[in-house]
């Protein structure tokens, strides 16, 4: 995986609840991928990216600084998409599952991911 950030997406799946874990490039493009063969990477990757980019731009026009985290809940399932410095890392999970703790690691793992890549 990319610049050694398997280990990263591999811990972050081993949570309880976690289905799957990606880090995109903010121009749309997978950098590294720990799914289940379910998920297109590439169509997720690219709707990522679009969000990212629409909400950017919410937030300026609303005055309310810059995207750090967005949640989308669906009825089967919930995507945690947070901004790295240069990357955008997205999280499937259970839709029962409790954003506390998960969220914290998800933060966790963009910090590292933020100091091994230069992208």
């Amino acid at each position: 995986m990319a610049h050694g950030m398997g280990d990263i997406l591999d811990r972050l799946n081993r949570i309880e609840g976690v289905k799957g874990s990606m880090v995109v490039g903010r121009d749309g493009i997978v950098v590294a991928s720990d799914f289940a063969d379910f998920i297109n990477e590439d169509a997720v990757a690219a709707v990522s990216s679009a969000i990212l980019s629409s909400l950017d731009g919410a937030l300026k026009r609303l005055e309310m600084g810059g995207f750090k985290r967005f949640v989308i809940t669906g009825s089967d399932a919930k995507i945690v998409l947070m901004k790295g410095r240069n990357t955008l890392v997205l999280v499937l999970l259970r839709k029962d599952i409790n954003l506390g703790f998960v969220g914290v690691e998800i933060r966790e793992a963009v910090a590292e991911i933020d100091e091994r890549t230069h992208l």
